[in-house]
């Protein structure tokens, strides 16, 4: 029985003219993604590209990828099944298939050099919804913008409608008729009837949908990226392993959204034991972001500076969470996007499909930051496997901890694979990639994701 995993994916983005009066992220983009079998035997794997009428663009079959191992595919350079290759100007989805639990990193890249160079990363969608929620969402929001692609992952035509909120308020809406069976959509929040616009967007569709967002600077690339989420990740507890606040240049701010008809109290607390008590009104929005001292009226503030850890969210009504990390209190030319973690997904097996040390031309190396859920000790065992063996390492982390590739010299120089973590208590786990000579916006950031 194959298992089917699916994510948008948009393989070389139509040109985009840079300067903040026209929308869309300068360059042409290119996605690469790395596949991890999660499974206890070998998979067979099978990305199945979709254009955007719904028809296939092609096939890649991955075989026999071991138990813990991955498949790397980066369209640029690389064939479909049966020889030749996407098209340069391509765009659309993808849905990969496989008969053992798969998981997936896409990444995504223009193809600039220095100040105007930008990437993030996201994780497959393996739980496409009829309602999806986007936190964090821009407007013209000086030189800040976003766009969404909307993959139908139904059995019939979708029609789709986009409300965008802020505070308790739906300022506008977007629509798409009639998406294909497979296909996907792209549209960009830069045409939208609104400016100044900070706000977060609920996606409502007749079919499942699977939605990807990008933040995106117009000026000075800077590009954020993250999977949206489906009503089923909200919860009344949720996660942030990795949360920096004015740790040197990094920092970070988060918007959290509200899905049920009741107001919601909510409380923050920090692995510092700071806490913030914060309300947000019914199917509304609430943006923090601490080292700017914008703390949407909640109580309990300031959080302290030079703080790396992690925050665990308390409500009670479900919330869904993103948030960006950023190093905006100094060159403020990279940034990250993740979002926060249900219980449903964290555990004492997860995994982080992208690994890298001083991997290809960039030299990239990815770092990943685990949560002790609960907080206190916890005794872990990583398995490395990738490309230049198998290595296997045991560690300790109390209440929070971030590894790196480099410094922790676990895994040699070239590698280029994934990691599975297995702890003796439950863990929350989000990765980054970075390059060690590139300039501009070279920061990565996906959630790790729980294993079977």
């Amino acid at each position: 029985m194959m298992r089917k995993l699916r994510w948008i994916i948009l393989f070389a983005v139509l040109f985009s003219i840079v300067g903040s009066a026209w929308g869309g992220p300068p360059g042409q983009f290119t996605v690469d993604f790395n596949i991890q079998n999660m499974g206890t035997g070998p998979a067979n794997i099978v990305v199945n590209f979709i254009n955007p009428n719904g028809s296939s663009a092609g096939t890649k079959t991955f075989s026999g990828v071991p138990a813990g191992g991955s498949a790397y595919f980066n369209p640029a350079l690389h064939t479909l099944d049966g020889g030749g290759t996407l098209p340069s100007g391509w765009q659309g989805a993808a849905i990969v298939s496989a008969d053992q639990p798969v998981s997936a990193i896409a990444t995504v890249a223009n193809n600039l050099s220095g100040s105007q160079y930008v990437s993030d990363a996201y994780v497959g969608i393996g739980e496409p919804s009829t309602v999806v929620f986007a936190p964090i969402v821009m407007a013209k929001f000086g030189p800040w913008n976003t766009r969404m692609a909307i993959q139908n992952a139904g059995t019939s035509p979708a029609n789709v409608k986009i409300r965008f909120i802020s505070g308790g308020n739906v300022v506008a809406t977007q629509s798409i008729s009639n998406l294909p069976v497979g296909a996907s959509a792209l549209v960009d929040q830069f045409y939208l009837p609104i400016t100044n616009f900070n706000g977060s967007a609920i996606i409502s569709a007749t079919q499942p949908v699977a939605v990807t967002v990008d933040e995106y600077r117009t000026t000075r690339g800077l590009l954020v990226s993250y999977s949206a989420l489906p009503l089923s990740k909200a919860s009344t507890t949720l996660y942030m392993p990795g949360y920096i606040n004015a740790y040197g240049p990094w920092t970070t701010d988060f918007t959290m959204i509200n899905t049920a008809s009741s107001p919601a109290s909510v409380q923050i607390r920090f692995t510092n034991n700071q806490t913030l008590n914060c309300s947000i009104p019914a199917n509304g929005s609430l943006y923090l972001n601490p080292a700017a001292n914008v703390y949407g009226g909640c109580t309990g503030g300031p959080l302290a500076s030079n703080f790396y850890g992690a925050a665990t969210v308390s409500s009670t009504q479900p919330l869904v969470i993103a948030y960006n990390i950023a190093n905006t209190l100094g060159p403020g030319d990279r940034a990250i996007g993740y979002t926060a973690f249900a219980p449903s997904d964290v555990g004492t097996k997860m995994a982080v499909p992208l690994i890298e040390n001083q991997y290809g031309g960039g030299k990239w190396i990815t770092t990943f930051s685990v949560q002790v859920i609960g907080g206190g000790p916890a005794k872990l065992t990583l398995k490395y496997s990738g490309n230049l063996g198998t290595y296997i390492r045991h560690v300790t982390v109390n209440n929070a901890r971030t590894f790196n590739q480099l410094s922790d010299g676990h895994i040699p120089r070239g590698f280029l694979g994934s990691v599975t973590i297995l702890s003796d208590k439950p863990i929350a786990v989000i990765g980054d990639q970075n390059s060690l000579i590139l300039s501009g916006d070279v920061a990565a950031g996906f959630p790790g994701v729980k294993s079977p």
